[in-house]
């Protein structure tokens, strides 16, 4: 199976614009609970190879994303909102890094 689906999980302006240019998984959750079981669903996905999600939603699941992004695919992307970026890929990333070196590296 090839991984080469792309899905988007964020507000409704970011979802609108991505849908225009062709991604037809679009997800638009409105608490954590449901951004962590829209996110598990499109994880899940074996075709699924890139999952984009806004800042502000991924803040809220932080500790979800940072787990799954131990898998090489899909990749979990985190990507502003129209309100530009809120820092939250940093902190990820940050995570991401020390979980892989045993220390944690200023970025």
């Amino acid at each position: 199976m090839s991984s080469e689906r792309i899905s988007v999980i964020g507000d409704r302006d970011t979802v609108t614009g991505f849908r225009l240019v062709g991604v037809r998984e679009c997800a638009t959750p409105s608490t954590p609970d449901e951004t962590r079981d829209v996110l598990m669903k499109y994880f899940r996905d074996p075709t699924m190879g890139l999952i984009m999600i806004t800042e502000p939603l991924a803040a809220a699941v932080e500790d979800t994303i940072v787990e799954l992004s131990q898998a090489p695919v899909p990749v979990i992307l985190l990507i502003p909102d129209r309100n530009g970026s809120t820092g939250t890929y940093e902190t990820v990333l940050r995570e991401l890094i020390r979980r892989a070196v045993g220390i944690e590296i200023n970025i």
